[in-house]
């Protein structure tokens, strides 16, 4: 019994601690601490994007999504990716959403990325930072992108809505 409320207890204050955002058709938790920013873009700019960064964090986490017309194949997906067909890819799941991900180092930098669909959203995720540093923040940028999941249509006014 105690361990069963210990549970409970541990669920209610990582909730408190968190904070939904909303997009279209999708939903995740940020933990206290991450400061989020849009980034202005063109009206038929057809990809939105969302910046997360903590204000003591080594790196960003951009996220930009897209609805598409249709269901989006795993052979669509990876298409999308850019990555030369010779690199192995593994389907994941992340919350809701399956795809691909893959980390690499670049002009000084490291990135890890996901290519992410559920139906007909496409979300794309990237985190970047010095590649000394990419240890730092992983878990966190992990439990983020695993919280991802289809926005319910109740609860919507509860959430912030990055659309603002």
């Amino acid at each position: 019994m105690k361990t069963i409320l210990a549970i409970i207890l541990a669920t209610i204050t990582a909730n408190l601690n968190a904070e939904t955002l909303s997009f279209p058709s999708f939903q995740m938790e940020i933990q206290d601490g991450w400061e989020r920013s849009i980034d202005n873009r063109p009206e038929d700019d057809l990809l939105s994007m969302v910046s997360l960064r903590r204000s003591d964090g080594v790196g960003v986490l951009k996220i930009g999504f897209y609805d598409a017309l249709a269901v989006v194949s795993e052979d669509a997906l990876r298409n999308l990716t850019n990555l030369d067909s010779s690199i192995p890819l593994a389907w994941q799941s992340w919350g809701d959403y399956s795809g691909y991900q893959y980390d690499y180092s670049e002009s000084g930098s490291f990135f890890r990325q996901w290519w992410l669909t559920n139906e007909g959203t496409i979300i794309f995720v990237t985190y970047q930072c010095d590649p000394e540093s990419k240890d730092i923040e992983a878990e966190e940028i992990d439990t983020i992108v695993r919280s991802i999941v289809t926005t319910p249509d109740l609860k919507r006014s509860e959430s912030v809505d990055i659309r603002e």
